[in-house]
């Protein structure tokens, strides 16, 4: 599949806003607070990382909007669908922690889902179910978004892995650590729960952790 670049003249996007209040779901690198920003670390992503124009970090923060779509948007995220053993180690677990997040204001995300995704041509299986080998393409048009509308804070689509769950993104120069409360985190090395919540969305889709 190939995907064409964003226009320079991308037509305004249809704005969703997470009210304040509104809690999300947060799976990150232990090594990474429950509100930090990633500083353009680690492998590309389907939206990150992307720069400004004089080439600084845009740090990013992916969430979702429940703690299914959270896991399966992360831990589960590199399970090819016609896995015949779909398994994940439970130290892959136990590497990361899951925070839950609350917006202390309202924050203007660019939605992405299909019928917004319309009015620039391109469709949900394009940008939103591509492979990993495109994110670097796919992550141009996050970079187009945001170098176009200042007001855009972040993006919000349907969860590739777990619709129709949403996934967003927020985008670190516009969007602070404190614009969010943490409401509580769990450690998968030490809280047993966590395990037992990754376990039982993993049954849904016939997915095992293995020792």
């Amino acid at each position: 599949m190939s995907i064409r670049a964003p226009s320079g003249e991308l037509a305004s996007p249809n704005i969703v806003l997470l009210r304040a209040g509104t809690p999300v779901e947060r799976i990150h690198d232990r090594r990474y607070g429950a509100s930090d920003f990633n500083p353009c670390k680690g492998g590309p992503t389907r939206f990150a990382p992307i720069r400004d124009t004089e080439g600084n970090c845009i740090p990013s923060l992916y969430a979702a909007g429940t703690l299914e779509a959270a896991i399966y948007e992360t831990i589960f995220h590199d399970i090819p669908v016609r896995a015949k053993r779909a398994t994940v180690p439970k130290s892959l677990v136990e590497s990361r922690m899951h925070s839950r997040l609350e917006a202390l204001r309202d924050l203007r995300l660019a939605s992405l889902r299909a019928p917004d995704l319309r009015r620039w041509r391109i469709g949900r299986n394009a940008l939103i179910a591509s492979s990993p080998t495109l994110y670097r393409k796919t992550a141009r048009w996050a970079c187009a978004i945001h170098r176009r509308f200042p007001e855009v804070e972040g993006l919000a689509w349907t969860s590739n892995r777990c619709d129709p769950d949403t996934a967003c993104l927020f985008f670190g120069d516009r969007v602070a650590s404190g614009d969010f409360r943490i409401v509580w985190t769990r450690d998968g090395q030490d809280d047993p729960t966590f395990l037992a919540d990754v376990r039982e969305a993993g049954q849904r889709s016939g997915i095992g952790i293995t020792v």
